[in-house]
């Protein structure tokens, strides 16, 4: 399917290249558990966690394809986020940037959901995980939706929704050994908690952020767009 041409508008100064302040630490930690999920693609069985050990052993393609394409979703959307990626010279970079990520979120989100009906922790961690594969799915395929029908705005705000899913890779490890301290070791219910807590607090602060007018700036290939972060978007483009 061709992409549509993005309608004519108004010529716009370059946007802002320096990195947002937040991106660093975010990346840092993007990082890390990118690595960190990478040792059970290398690593397999000996990577496992004992409480969580016989349901990955039986399931050893689904925690390839979670623990593969994770890291790469959560580097791609990371990367997206650059406004160097949203200027009117670099947009090729940003639509294959982000094909690569949506590719990797529908792997992860379909392992995701798989793995959760197996989940250690019973049907709280079991229902948590899945409305987490879920909603990943769904974030993603909207954010893609709207871009081929050049919604641009809606785009970004599903994108958003999107890459807050993802990053709970990250704050479930953050979370796991607060928990686990909490309940003195015991890992099973910390692991309910943090089905939920990984992905809900971080829906809830974008969907804050997007309502509050935020949405990354941007400029189209013709020279149309937003220097103002949370300005509204025009129409056209493509992912």
């Amino acid at each position: 399917m061709a992409a549509q041409t993005p309608p004519a508008g108004p010529a716009l100064f370059p946007l802002r290249t320096r990195v947002p302040r937040w991106w660093w630490p975010a990346a840092l930690l993007a990082a890390g558990i990118g690595a960190y999920s990478l040792r059970y693609v290398l690593l397999g069985e000996r990577a496992y966690a004992p409480e969580l050990a016989a349901s990955f052993r039986a399931r050893p393609v689904a925690i390839t394809l979670h623990t593969l394409f994770g890291p790469l979703a959560l580097a791609m959307g990371l990367v997206n986020l650059l406004p160097a990626l949203r200027q009117r010279r670099r947009w090729g970079v940003h639509r294959l940037v982000g094909r690569v990520y949506v590719v990797s979120v529908l792997a992860l989100g379909t392992a995701g959901l798989y793995l959760a009906c197996y989940a250690v922790g019973g049907v709280v961690a079991r229902v948590g995980f899945g409305l987490l594969a879920v909603a990943t799915l769904t974030t993603a395929v909207q954010g893609y939706r709207h871009i081929r029908r050049g919604r641009i705005a809606r785009h970004r705000e599903w994108m958003l929704r999107s890459y807050a899913l993802i990053f709970g890779a990250v704050t479930l490890r953050i979370w796991m050994p607060i928990l686990v301290v909490a309940y003195q070791g015991e890992f099973i219910p910390a692991y309910r908690w943090v089905a939920w807590l990984s992905w809900v607090p971080n829906l809830l602060w974008v969907e804050w952020i997007i309502r509050r007018g935020w949405r990354p700036a941007y400029v189209l290939p013709n020279g149309s767009g937003t220097l103002v972060p949370g300005a509204p978007g025009t129409t056209g483009g493509a992912a």
